[in-house]
C-alpha cells in the first residue's frame, strides 16, 4: 500500500521541501563564497533522501485510528522531517585544505533553483485545486 497523502498535507510538505532548498541555496553560496578559504570544508543539506526513508518506511504501513485519547498516537509524520546540514570533511582538493570545487557547486546551485521553482508552481497548483473545490462547492 502506498502513503496517500491528503489535499491538505501537500502545502504542508511542499514548504518543507522550499524551506530545505532554500536552506540549501543559502549552503551552496556559503561555500561558493568560501572557494579560496583555506582549510574550508563545503556542507550540503540532506532533506531528499531523509523523505525517501520516510515514505520506504512508512508507504506500506497503515495510519493509526484512534477512538480514545488513551490509544496510542500517530506520533510521526511527513512535516517532521528536517533538513540536516552535513559538513564534507572526507576529501581535499587543493593543497590549502579547501574541497570546494566551484564548478560542481555552481551546477548544483543552478539545479537547486530550478527545482525550488518547480516546487513553487507545485504549491500554485495545490492552491489553486483547493480554490477551485471551495468556489465549486458554493455553487
Amino acid at each position: 500500500m502506498k502513503y496517500v497523502m491528503d489535499i491538505f498535507e501537500m502545502p504542508g510538505l511542499l514548504k518543507k521541501y522550499m524551506d530545505a532548498k532554500w536552506l540549501r541555496h543559502e549552503v551552496l553560496s556559503n561555500n561558493i563564497a568560501n572557494v579560496d578559504t583555506p582549510n574550508f570544508k563545503r556542507s550540503d543539506v540532506v532533506f531528499e533522501d531523509l523523505l525517501k526513508n520516510y515514505l520506504k518506511e512508512n508507504g506500506s504501513k497503515l495510519p493509526l485510528s484512534t477512538t480514545n485519547e488513551k490509544h496510542i498516537q500517530n506520533t510521526w509524520s511527513m512535516i517532521d522531517i528536517k533538513p540536516k546540514i552535513i559538513v564534507q570533511n572526507d576529501r581535499t582538493l587543493r593543497n590549502d585544505g579547501n574541497n570546494v570545487d566551484i564548478d560542481k557547486e555552481m551546477v548544483e546551485l543552478a539545479e537547486n533553483a530550478l527545482s525550488y521553482n518547480i516546487i513553487a508552481e507545485q504549491v500554485q497548483r495545490q492552491f489553486s485545486l483547493l480554490r477551485s473545490a471551495i468556489t465549486e462547492g458554493r455553487r
